[in-house]
């Protein structure tokens, strides 16, 4: 019955939309332009609504509410942000964990980085995440597993904090925590060039590679790295994250690196991200085949990344000067209709 009435106020909708869109035209020729316009723009808008609301309103059986708070989410939360989540198994939605501010090493996102992909093995079975050894270089603090799943009743390397909880999902859970949590920025005192990008995945997912001591680039990053004989020392110098929020943050490198360096951030590069390094200007660069990765001198202090996307802009310009054009389309006929009654 209600996909019926659905039907039936879609049909009639349509057939009001199709009529004022055939009615339009003659409406512009008559001279009435503003109505034409506005008229035609209302339709379209409507139409764009009524079938959109469907996506922007949810809806769920209240048992099975993904977006109330439940034992796992809050103990995330108050764990502190910069710590990515892997959901191992369906406990959540892929979306549910984005409402409480969450990062996720996956999720739905349907148009994620060709990179990111690739270093995760690609999509839909992201064979990488099996070595848990990546999973320190994508900063992943904690695990969520179904209750009762084989194979998960340990992790190397975590802690289980929630045992067989109840989620907001309706499912019971688990929670593995980091027992010492890496870090989403890190010094990396020697980076390697590999003379093909096929070595590069392979070698990340390798348990013998150490990420704080070398980074590795694909042949079509533009650095020359120093080269090295023997895998370096760890840095002395440390990198803290001082200031966050999305598309912008501030690293602070306390001790400095007594050589040139490279600040490796746990997170997606992009070519919109910026850098700058103690205020001057600095590469961003393509690390470790996915991630953010700056290039900084022998005692660099701060690094400081912000996102800017050109290609935003313009279209963002565009859309303002097509706004403003159908306002002034609107608005000329009862501006000039007002001057010949004047």
């Amino acid at each position: 019955m209600l996909a019926a009435v659905a039907l039936l106020w879609g049909a009639s909708f349509m057939f009001i939309k199709v009529a004022v869109r055939e009615l339009a035209p003659a409406t512009l020729v008559l001279g009435r332009i503003g109505i034409g316009a506005l008229t035609l723009a209302l339709i379209v808008g409507g139409d764009l609504w009524l079938n959109a609301r469907g996506f922007w309103i949810y809806a769920p059986d209240p048992k099975q509410d993904w977006f109330r708070p439940d034992p796992v989410t809050t103990r995330i939360t108050q764990a502190g942000p910069r710590g990515r989540v892997l959901e191992l198994g369906h406990v959540y939605g892929a979306d549910a964990l984005m409402a409480f501010d969450i990062p996720q090493v996956l999720g739905y996102h349907g148009n994620e980085l060709r990179y990111y992909d690739e270093l995760l093995g690609n999509p839909p079975e992201f064979s990488n995440l099996r070595y848990v050894h990546l999973w320190d270089l994508l900063a992943v603090r904690f695990a969520i597993t179904p209750a009762g799943a084989r194979n998960a009743d340990s992790i190397p390397g975590f802690r289980r904090v929630l045992d067989s909880v109840v989620t907001a999902a309706g499912t019971r859970a688990n929670l593995f925590q980091r027992i010492e949590p890496p870090p989403y920025a890190r010094v990396v005192p020697g980076a390697f060039k590999a003379p093909d990008s096929s070595v590069v995945v392979p070698t990340l997912v390798d348990p013998r590679i150490d990420y704080s001591r070398v980074v590795l680039f694909t042949p079509d990053q533009p650095v020359t790295p120093t080269p090295i004989r023997e895998m370096p020392p760890p840095s002395p110098a440390r990198a803290t994250v001082t200031a966050w929020e999305p598309g912008r943050m501030t690293i602070a490198l306390d001790p400095t690196p007594p050589q040139p360096s490279y600040v490796l951030v746990s997170e997606n590069w992009y070519p919109d991200w910026g850098a700058t390094v103690d205020g001057a200007a600095a590469q961003v660069v393509r690390g470790n085949y996915a991630l953010i990765t700056v290039p900084v001198p022998a005692g660099a202090k701060r690094v400081e990344l912000s996102f800017r996307s050109p290609a935003y802009l313009t279209g963002k310009t565009i859309s303002l000067l097509s706004l403003l054009l159908l306002a002034a389309i609107a608005l000329a006929p009862i501006v000039l209709q007002r001057r010949r009654d004047a």
